[in-house]
């Protein structure tokens, strides 16, 4: 029986364990946190098919929320554009997202070990053999026949593997972003309509903050892009206050949340298989960049890998390569797009975004696919962002980069090689750092 080892209660990584477990894998996952500790204390949204796509029951009703119609703002706030939450879309607990999948694994035959720090990864030669544990201040090695590698964006795992595997060890700055997200009480039940405001550089501070009022919760987010430094508490302060001179009902007292994390906002990194070793979810930068919503992505790259897994006799880098290939032409191909426009926020100041907004560069579009929506950058859309990119251009000449690699995408995108071949691999490498 081949022996399975997941680092990490990710996501992705309990789908992949549920399904090699319910075949007959010997699965055994690794979470350094107790179990009552898991799950961030707040809500998300999702796309509800997500679990039909990773082919797992849906939840009970009783887990699901419906969200909020949203809009967007920009920092001069004289643009307010409205748009609906898309119909596929919902609403979970996280707490109650990641416990539900933890039961699935353990109940199709999962192993889970809490409370097991992940030390690093135990490698011979191009190859991971298993891992470097640590449980109550003991030592302890365990190895198996394939390492799935879901410990996040500050993996253990990734972050040790040798340069030899080719592999990015960090993830680059400007692709993390800091955020503190608190639920405070409402003092009179009001709310705002729509109920969920997202503001773009919000007091002229480079992030995204947001707003959603509700008769018995008021949960905000203050966010900032790593590239202009780490989020004070000053600057959330100040975010809070601002906010409770439009939303006098925004009480003091916190009811939920109050933590400051950091969260990644990036494309997939072009190189997540090994021998023995597959990263998946926030390990393998499997976010949509625009604002880091990772759950969807990690949970189909779940069943993408277990499907690739299954029937194996060996797993070496050139077999594990079909499930980054389905992975990237099924959905990280489509994300490449808004990591460059993403890119872009990491350069400019407040007075920029205000013209993305007035110029039709930030559309509601493309917020919605965080929700589930389908990426739907057209053509026409594209020509659009090259003929108003010029004064960007002027204003910040690294923007230059970013507007001449946009015609690139596609092409690039596409050519991806079906199956592994070093050579051909580290050249597709190569024009995807490129963009």
């Amino acid at each position: 029986m081949k022996k399975i080892i997941v680092a990490g209660a990710g996501h992705g990584g309990l789908v992949a364990a549920y399904h090699l477990a319910k075949s007959g894998y010997d699965v055994t996952v690794y979470e350094a946190l107790k179990r009552k500790d898991m799950g961030h204390d707040w809500h998300d949204w999702m796309e509800y098919s997500a679990f039909d796509d990773a082919d797992l029951p849906r939840p009970d009703e009783d887990m699901i929320y419906t969200p909020e119609d949203q809009c967007f703002r920009n920092p001069k706030g004289n643009i307010r554009l409205n748009f609906p939450h898309p119909d596929i879309s919902i609403m979970m607990d996280r707490k109650e997202l990641i416990n539900y999948l933890i039961s699935l694994a353990e109940e199709a035959g999962a192993k889970l070990e809490f409370e097991t720090m992940i030390e690093g990864p135990i490698t011979e030669g191009k190859a991971v053999k298993g891992l470097y544990l640590r449980k109550k201040g003991k030592l302890s090695e365990v190895t198996g026949d394939l390492v799935i590698d879901a410990a996040g964006m500050y993996s253990p795992v990734r972050s040790k593997l040798p340069a030899t595997f080719g592999i990015d060890n960090e993830i680059d700055k400007r692709n993390i972003f800091h955020a503190y997200r608190a639920y405070f009480e409402n003092t009179t039940g009001e709310y705002d309509t729509p109920k969920y405001q997202i503001n773009l550089f919000h007091m002229y501070r480079p992030g995204i903050d947001w707003i959603i009022t509700k008769e018995d919760y008021i949960d905000i987010l203050i966010g900032k892009f790593s590239q202009a430094g780490e989020l004070t508490q000053k600057e959330i302060d100040d975010a809070i206050a601002a906010f409770k001179k439009d939303y006098p009902y925004l009480g003091d007292k916190i009811v939920r949340g109050g933590r400051l994390e950091n969260i990644p906002i990036s494309r997939m990194l072009p190189m997540i298989v090994a021998d023995g070793y597959a990263a998946i979810g926030n390990s393998a930068g499997m976010t949509v960049p625009l604002n880091g919503s990772g759950i969807v992505l990690s949970m189909k790259a779940g069943k993408i890998l277990a499907d690739t897994v299954k029937g194996a006799n060996a797993f070496k880098r050139e077999f594990l390569w079909k499930y980054e290939y389905e992975y990237f032409t099924r959905l990280g191909k489509d994300l490449v797009m808004i990591d460059i426009i993403k890119n872009l926020f990491t350069y400019v100041k407040g007075d920029v975004v205000d013209y993305l907004l007035e110029k039709g560069i930030l559309t509601p579009d493309l917020i919605a696919i965080a929700d589930g929506a389908p990426l739907n950058l057209t053509p026409d859309y594209v020509i659009h962002l090259i003929k108003v990119s010029p004064p960007l251009v002027k204003l910040i000449p690294a923007v230059a980069k970013s507007v001449k690699t946009l015609p690139l995408v596609p092409s690039i995108c596409a050519k991806i090689p079906e199956t592994y071949d070093e050579a051909k691999v580290n050249k597709w490498i190569k024009m995807y750092r490129s963009l």
